[in-house]
């Protein structure tokens, strides 16, 4: 779905009157094609520059770890692509994540792994659905709603754990994360088997176009008919759900999970998607921008280690990007309101 930009209105010219229009279309191209696949370019330089001062970077070995070792984190980024594109924002994925590895951790050290899974599958949908809830039967705002949720859910897992880890050692449990068929990793597959179904749903699929349309205007929306409230709620749900899969695999590959098992992953995952290009204002976005924000986040991460930079920076880095990124989207929005007046 792309955004639609208003032609510029020209009047009399008496110097010229066939270069401006070219000039404002060459420029609104120029826009267009800076805000499509600006990210994409930084991509391809990133991934360029890394392999120059190191071939392994793009060794058939190094992606396919990458594709594991950050497989959570993108299960996670397609979940939270359907809350920005509906208008809103789930902070509270990062502690959803982490009670649910948790979860899926303390029950698999005695039971059957379907088991362990299926309970932090339905604990994840279950605090998207309380998050769905408070948004939309109070009115709260998403931003405030979800961070009072993290808090709760941090604290519960601590509480709950006592500080202490869970350690799985059956193999059952662990083939999902750790395992590979042809050594292409069962985590990387499911990852981008949700990127892959998530994607088509956003962008072939009614419940797709309906999440485009109340994040781009909701008064419109609930105008023609559409139940906006129940949408914008599962757009929460869907992203509970997405947590409560990326928890399961995080505790598979370690064997192991706490309360504070990954406390940058919601840094990480927000600015996976809004690198990518989806707005933070609704409305706008789709998966493969996602996708491609997933692998600059996780090629800059994958390649700090093996240039052996100091890891203290990936997140001043990822930080500066994350502002560039912001700041690119604004002043490219600012030259698209300016040539359509």
């Amino acid at each position: 779905m792309t955004e639609r930009h208003a032609e510029p209105a020209m009047g009399p010219q008496p110097v010229a009157p066939r270069r401006r229009p070219r000039a404002g279309a060459a420029r609104a191209l120029g826009i267009e094609l800076v805000r499509t696949y600006g990210i994409v370019f930084a991509l391809a330089a990133l991934v360029v520059a890394v392999a120059l001062q190191n071939s392994v970077f793009v060794s058939r070995t190094n992606l396919l770890n990458i594709s594991s070792q950050w497989s959570a984190d993108g299960v996670m980024a397609a979940g939270l692509t359907f809350v920005l594109i509906a208008g809103g924002i789930d902070l509270s994925i990062g502690a959803n994540f982490n009670l649910c590895a948790v979860v899926a951790a303390a029950i698999g050290q005695h039971h059957d792994p379907g088991l362990a899974f299926l309970a932090a599958l339905a604990l994840g949908t279950g605090i998207g659905a309380v998050n769905a809830l408070i948004v939309t039967v109070t009115g709260i705002d998403s931003f405030i709603a979800t961070l009072g949720v993290s808090f709760a859910l941090t604290s519960v897992s601590e509480i709950v754990t006592g500080n202490q880890a869970y350690y799985v050692t059956r193999n059952d449990f662990l083939s999902l994360g750790a395992g590979s068929w042809h050594t292409i990793p069962y985590a990387g597959m499911v990852m981008f088997g949700t990127f892959l179904l998530l994607g088509v749903v956003l962008w072939r699929g009614s419940y797709g176009q309906k999440i485009y349309a109340i994040g781009g205007n909701r008064e419109a929306s609930r105008l023609a008919g559409l139940r906006v409230q129940t949408l914008y709620g599962s757009s929460f749900v869907l992203s509970g759900f997405c947590c409560g899969l990326g928890g399961i695999l995080s505790a598979s590959q370690l064997g192991s999970a706490q309360y504070n098992i990954d406390p940058t992953i919601l840094f990480d995952v927000v600015t996976m998607v809004v690198l990518g290009g989806t707005s933070l204002l609704g409305g706008f976005g789709a998966m493969w921008r996602t996708v491609v924000g997933w692998a600059f986040i996780a090629a800059i991460g994958n390649a700090f280690n093996i240039l052996s930079v100091n890891s203290n920076y990936q997140n001043l880095v990822k930080g500066l990007v994350l502002i560039g990124a912001l700041a690119i989207d604004v002043y490219v929005r600012r030259l698209a309101r300016s040539g359509a007046t």
